[in-house]
């Protein structure tokens, strides 16, 4: 491991609020400080992130005009990156001492694998309880069997020279933090390139969630996935994906409401109230994985409160799949824009990127 330099990339774009704890858990780390470089890319930030930055950083880069997405941050951070190793590490979460060491060992002892992408902690008890949940969600996904081929948040590491030669993030059709890192996890594994979570080496993520961003959330991943990653593949490479982690029981829960529909031409009209128990308990039923590991958690009156918010994300989910469906086969594919395109047709492929073709 002594041999890995490492370079780690933080993008940030107005995070000032918690860039400063990210940073101090980084210096902190359980590696030497020579072993490491810390490279700040400010995404055009407007609340003094870069003078955060400075504090700690061995070099800031500073991105001005508009807003260009994790991603195009990431992959300017790389290209001026030293180390073997790249670790890309988002702006609003916690490294704990040994989460480095761990994903660099593994990288150096497994020569099959190119990338490693850490895991959720336990949420802090503090958390409000809908962060909790959100949070928790995260940690059941990541108990799915299979790989995890997601090279980006909430913090991964890569082999740079790999990293380059796969062509970096698609930073031109995921301008917002998204599925730019399940993308490269799809590329890798097509080229035979090993990814892996690392599930002994965590994270504490702390950003703190309410049900606006969390259904902005839900629909903008499920709606890209379906539309531009698609479903199957990506399920099989990244079962850790939030998305599937609520659309496992759609199927049995289409099910449930035909049959709820059924009985109601031949039951009398019950109450508001009955009716209501009847769809959480339901509920709480088709989604006994997730129901058990949330009381196992925090307790069962966590997890029936849960239920209902549980139930909307799955909605959610639900429609923003259906749209990047129909979008996709409507439309298709996002498209770059014309700089882009114009520079794809006389066959420059370094900057800015080339769109590539993902199957469904």
């Amino acid at each position: 491991m002594s041999n890995l330099l490492l370079s780690i990339i933080v993008p940030v774009s107005d995070a000032g609020s918690t860039l400063s704890r990210t940073l101090a858990s980084i210096v902190a780390s359980d590696l030497s400080r020579s072993a490491f470089e810390v490279i700040v890319v400010d995404d055009a930030s407007t609340d003094g992130s870069a003078q955060i930055a400075a504090r700690y950083a061995d070099t800031v880069m500073r991105l001005s005009g508009s807003k260009c997405g994790a991603a195009y941050a990431r992959n300017r951070g790389a290209e001026i990156a030293r180390g073997n190793v790249i670790a890309f590490v988002d702006p609003d979460i916690v490294v704990h001492a040994d989460t480095l060491p761990r994903m660099l060992r593994r990288l150096s002892t497994q020569s099959s694998i190119d990338a490693v992408t850490a895991s959720h902690a336990q949420p802090d008890p503090a958390d409000g309880w809908l962060s909790q949940y959100w949070k928790l969600l995260h940690r059941l996904g990541e108990r799915a069997k299979g790989t995890s081929a997601n090279v980006a948040s909430p913090c991964a590491a890569i082999r740079r020279d790999v990293f380059l030669a796969m062509g970096m993030y698609d930073e031109w059709r995921f301008a917002s933090a998204s599925l730019e890192g399940i993308e490269l996890g799809n590329r890798l594994e097509a080229q035979g390139h090993g990814a892996m979570l690392v599930r002994d080496a965590d994270v504490q993520p702390l950003r703190a969630w309410n049900v606006i961003q969390m259904i902005r959330e839900v629909w903008r991943r499920s709606a890209l996935l379906a539309r531009s990653l698609g479903y199957h593949r990506t399920r099989e490479s990244v079962p850790s994906e939030v998305v599937f982690t609520l659309s496992r029981p759609a199927a049995p829960a289409f099910a449930a409401v035909c049959a709820l529909a059924l009985s109601a031409a031949i039951v009398p009209q019950p109450s508001v109230l009955v009716t209501l128990a009847f769809i959480l308990i339901g509920a709480a039923i088709i989604n006994g994985r997730a129901t058990a590991y949330f009381a196992r958690e925090r307790g069962w009156g966590f997890a029936l409160a849960l239920a209902p918010l549980h139930l909307l994300m799955q909605c959610v989910s639900g429609l923003g799949l259906c749209a990047g469906w129909v979008l996709r086969d409507a439309i298709g594919d996002r498209k770059p824009d014309a700089t882009t395109q114009a520079y794809a047709e006389v066959g420059h492929e370094t900057w800015p990127p080339v769109p590539r073709s993902s199957g469904r």
